[in-house]
């Protein structure tokens, strides 16, 4: 069972999800094959981010339930040392401090790696950041060099000379002009009539 999320933990998670729609949201045209490796890549760095946020919830259920303990018979000590003379007292008081310790130490441990479980998360997200970034000017890059060579050739045909070819060509050959013409429109007229569901 997974622990709700904390407000630091909610607020990477956020910057996560607000990160990855930017990037969904840029006016890119990506393959799907592109889509499925970026997609793949952030899904593999939530799963390990998923893991180790586990992995340090559980050590700091572990780490809990040692202080748990430790207080527990901290507890128990004092109680039994309450009614007996002062030098039993004193053995008991000393005792509950010992496990005082214990349990004290248990949660430093325990905040130690939550301090480790948001360092990496955090890390996880910039490189995955970093990543879909890189990939994003990648994508950039090459649709502008694909949009500069379509713009070379338009650029390259001269649309008042193909007119004069063709005006030539219908009127060297009219028939199959005409006939060119008619299958056209019969493709045409085939495609977007309206069919019977």
């Amino acid at each position: 069972m997974l622990f709700p999320l904390r407000r630091g933990h909610r607020e990477l998670a956020a910057a996560g999800r607000k990160t990855y729609n930017s990037f969904a949201e840029q006016e890119v045209a990506m393959s799907d094959e592109e889509k499925g490796r970026v997609a793949k890549k952030i899904q593999e760095k939530l799963d390990e981010t998923g893991e180790a946020v586990q992995e340090v919830l559980e050590a700091a259920k572990e780490s809990v339930g040692q202080a748990e303990e430790a207080m527990e018979k901290a507890k128990e000590v004092l109680g039994e040392g309450y009614g007996k003379l002062k030098t039993t007292s004193a053995e008991a008081y000393a005792k509950a401090k010992e496990y005082l310790a214990e349990a004290r130490a248990a949660l430093e441990v325990a905040r130690e790696r939550a301090g480790q479980l948001y360092g990496r998360s955090r890390e996880l997200a910039e490189e995955a950041y970093q990543k879909a970034k890189q990939e994003y000017e990648k994508l950039a890059a090459q649709l502008k060099k694909g949009y500069a060579k379509v713009k070379a050739k338009v650029e390259e045909i001269d649309v008042k000379e193909m007119r004069d070819d063709v005006v030539d060509y219908i009127r060297r050959n009219p028939g199959k002009s005409v006939l060119i013409a008619l299958a056209v429109g019969f493709v045409v007229g085939y495609l977007v009539r309206k069919r019977e569901p």
